[in-house]
């Protein structure tokens, strides 16, 4: 199937032209359609919407909730206004189509004949439904497709001390560790948890720089501790002691119940006089924390999210470490932006730092950056593609969504599960890989 044909099958009961009036008003006709949000808050607004990462200068994230749809375009009067770079004025329609009662509405796009094209998830695509997650490019912007809860997306997007932190962060996650650099010296020990890579360390860094365990010098010095690979309870005490200001320890939920109960003993000596304690246990279920080592550490816990789960805040993250190798933002494509921000990230952000790294130092002196520019190539994706292979299973995205297929009978929704991907998702790298789904549920595939 080309990539400029439609992505994805779209419902039996879509229209094939403009919605009609019993589905949303025509907001081809300049006034006709649903307000304009511009004038409006939303900061709160829940409901479905775009989140647009205005690139090339990320920066700031702009929440557009949909409402009942309209057309999209830099027109004054266009109710979906976004005023970019090769966006024209009526650019694509958007169109809210109710399902059953309690099923979200499906979210429809048809291009207007552009000349830049609409694309979803690096396809081309004439009419297409979108879902949660999905990233859309119109001219030189770009935005990911949101379900509900839009109005958490608005706001700046801020980085400090290298730490990217976008307004959903700042109310989540990074509120909590901004809470426990408060408590100060109140909290000798914290769980801090997430996916290797994500900021662990950084974030245990800030927090025991506040909470008073820096040296003379001012500066923390962090001692890492796997408590995995310590044979005997009296090395693991030694191990404990030997920290200067703060300790990091790992793998602690992974050891037997007897090793956890002796650690938190240990600990527990450790922490009535001396230097903070910051637990990072990363990898493991923290209910597997036996009631003696929770008990030590107290009920304070920082979860550092997936970068998975942050990819609005990918496009300022990627240019804030291009400048960093002295490569000004305005060489960078909005296309490299697109394909970073689509990426897997099995390292997290350690992988993505590394990548642009890489990306540098391979071409420091092209004038502009852009997709052929990775040193290595990226999933396509609305969602991602499992990153670990096992031994002797399926080693591209082709066979892993064929197998997938087999595996659910053909089912496209069992597939998608297994696969962490959307159906519309499914469909769209079915296409780009040449898999015709419909044989796998013959039992062609």
């Amino acid at each position: 199937m080309s990539t400029d044909a439609v992505n994805r099958p779209l419902p039996k009961s879509a229209p094939s032209g403009p919605p009609s009036s019993s589905r949303a008003p025509d907001s081809r006709r300049p006034g006709s359609g649903p307000t304009s949000t511009r004038d409006r808050d939303v900061s709160r607004e829940e409901g479905a919407g775009f989140a647009w990462l205005l690139t090339p200068h990320p920066g700031r994230i702009r929440a557009l909730p949909l409402g009942a749809g309209g057309v999209l375009g830099r027109d004054e009067d266009a109710p979906l206004r976004l005023d970019a770079p090769g966006v024209a004025a009526s650019h694509a329609n958007v169109e809210i189509m109710a399902r059953a009662p309690g099923v979200p509405p499906e979210i429809v796009i048809t291009d207007l004949g552009s000349s830049t094209g609409t694309y979803v998830s690096g396809m081309r695509a004439h009419r297409t439904v979108l879902a949660d997650g999905d990233l859309l490019r119109v001219g030189n912007a770009i935005a990911i497709v949101v379900e509900k809860g839009i109005g958490s997306y608005d706001g700046a997007v801020i980085e400090e001390g290298g730490i990217v932190r976008g307004p959903r962060s700042r109310r989540g996650w990074f509120a909590a560790l901004e809470r426990a650099v408060a408590e100060g010296r109140d909290r000798k020990a914290l769980i801090v948890s997430g996916p290797v890579g994500a900021g662990r360390t950084l974030a245990s860094r800030r927090i025991a720089e506040a909470w008073g365990a820096a040296g003379s010098d001012g500066k923390v010095a962090l001692t890492e501790v796997d408590a995995r690979t310590i044979e005997g309870d009296d090395a693991l005490a030694d191990a404990v002691s030997s920290a200067r200001h703060a300790l990091v320890l790992r793998g602690s939920a992974a050891l037997p119940h007897a090793r956890q109960v002796a650690l938190a003993r240990t600990l527990e000596r450790r922490l009535r006089g001396t230097p903070t304690f910051v637990l990072i246990d990363a990898d493991a279920d923290l209910a597997l924390l036996v009631p003696e080592m929770v008990g030590v550490l107290g009920a304070g816990r920082l979860s550092i999210p997936s970068l998975e789960t942050r990819r609005e805040e990918i496009p300022s993250m990627v240019r804030a470490f291009f400048e960093r190798h002295a490569m000004h933002g305005a060489r960078l494509s909005t296309e490299l932006y697109e394909a970073l921000t689509r990426a897997a990230w099995p390292g997290e952000i350690a992988e993505l730092v590394e990548c642009v790294g890489r990306i540098a130092a391979a071409h420091p002196d092209e004038p502009r950056l852009g997709p052929e520019h990775l040193v290595k190539p990226l999933a396509r994706r609305g969602g991602r593609l499992p990153g670990k292979v096992e031994a002797g299973g399926p080693v591209s995205d082709a066979d892993r969504i064929r197998q997938a297929l087999a595996t659910h009978n053909g089912s496209v929704a069992g597939a998608a599960r297994a696969l962490h991907l959307s159906r519309q998702a499914l469909y769209r790298e079915a296409a780009r890989l040449g898999i015709d789904i419909r044989k796998s549920r013959d039992g062609e595939g």
